[in-house]
């Protein structure tokens, strides 16, 4: 889903599928199957069938929103990647799913702070909540996340640097509610 990739899909075919053909929808999905799969064995959290599953199908509802042939493998890696990383979901959903069945919650923290940080969170870049997501939520270690990121793991404690500061930033300038 690199240039690479790009040169793999015809972009006649996108183009028609984009256009209501549902001959050329059911053999661009044939097509970008593999490079979905691929994607998903690599960085997914979940079941990489799954993830594939469940990629196709947004390409199937959403592609006539796509607005030019030429951009199918950015949107295509984008739906990838926010599927495999579970961002699809609101942040909040996945700590509540933790607290039932993950690590237990200190003691002592209440559910507002909790749910304070999962906002602030959530309103992170993309590239800054995807690594804390992955370290913070998931429990992988930042050489994990790194390789599943594609960067290095420099890089990865940078992006985990920079996401806590911009947590830290928000959590400490945020409006006292009375």
């Amino acid at each position: 889903m690199t240039g690479r990739a790009a040169t793999r899909v015809d972009p006649a075919l996108v183009e028609a599928a984009r256009q209501g053909n549902q001959a050329a929808l059911a053999a661009l999905l044939r097509a970008a199957r593999p490079q979905i799969r691929r994607y998903a064995e690599r960085h997914c959290m979940a079941d990489a069938e799954d993830a594939t599953q469940e990629a196709l199908w947004t390409v199937h509802r959403k592609i006539p929103t796509l607005r030019s042939a030429a951009a199918f493998p950015a949107w295509l890696l984008k739906i990838v990647t926010r599927i495999c990383f579970g961002l699809v979901a609101p942040l909040w959903h996945r700590i509540e799913r933790l607290q039932e069945d993950g690590p237990p919650v200190r003691e002592g923290v209440d559910i507002d702070l909790r749910l304070d940080l999962a906002n602030a969170v959530e309103t992170l870049p993309e590239h800054y909540r995807e690594a804390m997501v992955m370290h913070y939520y998931c429990d992988l270690p930042v050489a994990d996340v790194a390789t599943r990121l594609g960067i290095t793991q420099a890089a990865a404690r940078v992006r985990l640097h920079r996401g806590r500061e911009r947590v830290r930033k928000r959590l400490t300038c945020a409006p006292a509610e009375n």
